[in-house]
């Protein structure tokens, strides 16, 4: 089997079908959900079937129309889930990475800072502490963070799509912090690549379902069958690969990727 044809012929069905479809990875930005479970933090993502656990999220640079900046996704947190006077705050556990079409590469002097106020924390090519802030009076915590995108050397790429890796703690003595979640930002790529970057880091990093799970069919192979299941789907959970409750451009970002026999 030729899977490199095959794949060819999977992204230009891919790309004819999404021009169909006007729903896109862009619904998909929206507040990290952040609630106790078992004795840590953990997040997820509020879908219309419910909240669903989630480890990956997405953002995009310049949505506010300010370039190499936004304020999402925001983290919220439900009165009740921390322990009032106490604090919450991030870490980040890994480098900036770039994602290549391929896979993540380590960046060169691109850098991200977190900042919040009179607090910032950069997220460069190592892990790096981040800060933490008040729980509000009645245990909820909703803070949008500004995430600015700066080069430390030479001037910005004109574009790219970048790959955060953080967990979230709180600051009570109790609660254990969150397992690794990741968010990728677009800096003007189209949304095709940004999916498909959110698609490798489900696979790759987060580990999110099983192994071949575009294989819809369960034949052994990722084929224009699966394709056809997915795209009968669309917009319901019928051909969720992903786990987030919907069948969308992720989905099919996720199955492009995996396109040819299971591994």
């Amino acid at each position: 089997m030729n899977t490199n044809t095959n794949r060819s012929t999977a992204f230009a069905c891919i790309a004819a079908a999404t021009a169909l479809i006007t729903s896109s990875a862009s619904a998909q930005h929206f507040d990290i959900i952040i609630h106790r479970m078992d004795g840590a933090v953990t997040t997820s993502i509020d879908t219309a079937s419910g909240l669903v656990a989630n480890r990956v999220f997405s953002a995009d640079f310049g949505a506010t129309g300010v370039p190499d900046f936004t304020d999402e996704p925001g983290f919220i947190a439900p009165a009740g889930t921390f322990e009032p006077g106490t604090r919450t705050g991030f870490n980040s556990l890994a480098g900036l990475r770039r994602f290549n079409g391929e896979s993540l590469e380590p960046v060169g002097d691109e850098r991200i800072e977190a900042s919040y106020l009179i607090l910032s924390s950069v997220i460069g090519s190592e892990a790096s502490p981040g800060f933490d802030l008040t729980v509000q009076s009645d245990g909820g915590w909703h803070r949008h963070l500004n995430f600015t995108l700066f080069s430390a050397g030479a001037k910005l790429s004109p574009s790219g799509i970048y790959v955060v890796e953080l967990e979230l703690y709180a600051t009570d003595g109790v609660t254990k912090p969150s397992a690794p979640f990741w968010i990728v930002f677009n800096d003007d790529r189209s949304e095709a690549e940004h999916d498909a970057a959110i698609a490798w880091v489900e696979a790759n990093l987060a580990g999110s379902g099983p192994p071949c799970s575009s294989d819809l069919n369960a034949d052994g192979s990722v084929t224009a069958p699966d394709l056809s299941i997915l795209l009968s789907a669309w917009g319901t959970g019928g051909g969720d690969i992903n786990g987030d409750g919907t069948t969308n451009a992720i989905d099919l970002a996720a199955m492009l990727s995996a396109w040819g026999p299971c591994p």
